[in-house]
């Protein structure tokens, strides 16, 4: 049992410096109805405004230098990596499948600074994006711990792979039609933030990108993923320099979090996604600023 959602989906181009389209995208809106978030449309105006000003930067944007490198994860891409590259890998079914995640439990796969959850209906003392209070086998949502501190502590179940595992549990089968079989799905997936604000980690960086929205991804049961970013900025001897056109960064998501050795204090979260895994399915996902090692390309 989920709430409803409503969103608008808005998208910006602009003629680049060398004739080519830039664009950016955004979501607004939220769990509820369309009076809900859109009965007063001046409130989007600040946000449309941003979005705004970042494509006016972008259609100025510069490639990003091909390489591994130490870089600034935004929160929205956290989040994906978060579902994509870790959560699919931690559901059961597919655990039983083969994933990469089936030998690694009780075993470190990230660094100690790391831990996720899968939130059922409430983070931070707030409502998650996506609140689940019942699966569709019944049984009461509660938050599943996937990672703690570094290590792979548990899997996301239905009622038939818990018993298997010999735990109980947490609310993860869903159905997407009252006639389909209920799946194991995330529901509210999140890096725990850190302590460091994104200006201090901004400051740690010399010479590398902060990169702060995605637009798709995709990952397979390996923990291997690829990103595009279709919205960052270099960061030059502490500072925030011009914007990046659009790049990709890619990886292997175990070892990748096993680098991370910066979160931020603030955890930016995204609910107007659908996971395709065999039936579509609303999710909510987030994270904290990351400071970590990836593979980005260039041009």
């Amino acid at each position: 049992m989920t709430y409803p959602r409503c969103y608008i989906y808005v998208m910006l181009s602009a003629e680049g410096k060398n004739g080519a389209p830039v664009e950016l995208f955004k979501a607004f809106g939220g769990a509820g109805c369309f009076d809900d978030h859109f009965a007063d449309p001046t409130a989007l105006f600040a946000g449309i405004d941003e979005l705004y000003n970042h494509l006016m930067n972008k259609k100025e944007g510069v490639y990003a230098e091909a390489g591994n490198k130490t870089v600034i994860l935004g929160g929205m891409m956290g989040g994906m990596l978060a579902h994509e590259a870790v959560g699919h890998t931690v559901e059961a079914d597919l655990v039983m499948g083969g994933s990469v995640a089936g030998p690694q439990l009780n075993k470190q796969v990230a660094s100690p600074m790391v831990t996720l959850i899968d939130f059922a209906s409430e983070a931070f003392g707030q409502p998650t994006p996506l609140p689940v209070y019942l699966d569709d086998e019944g049984v009461l949502a509660s938050d599943a711990v996937l990672i703690k501190d570094g290590i792979l502590t548990g899997y996301m179940n239905n009622r038939e792979s818990a018993a298997r595992f010999g735990v109980a549990p947490c609310g993860n089968a869903r159905a997407w039609e009252y006639n389909d079989e209920p799946l194991i799905r995330m529901r509210n997936t999140c890096i725990l933030p850190g302590k460091s604000t994104l200006e201090e980690m901004i400051a740690s960086i010399d010479d590398s990108y902060y990169l702060i929205d995605s637009s798709n991804g995709q990952a397979d049961l390996t923990g291997e993923f690829m990103f595009g970013v279709s919205l960052g900025y270099e960061i030059k001897h502490g500072k925030l320099g011009r914007a990046l056109l659009d790049t990709t960064v890619s990886g292997i998501a175990f070892d990748m979090l096993k680098t991370v050795d910066m979160l931020s204090d603030r955890v930016t979260w995204s609910s107007s996604g659908f996971c395709g895994k065999k039936q579509p399915m609303p999710v909510g996902m987030g994270g904290p600023d990351m400071r970590c090692r990836i593979t980005i390309g260039g041009r």
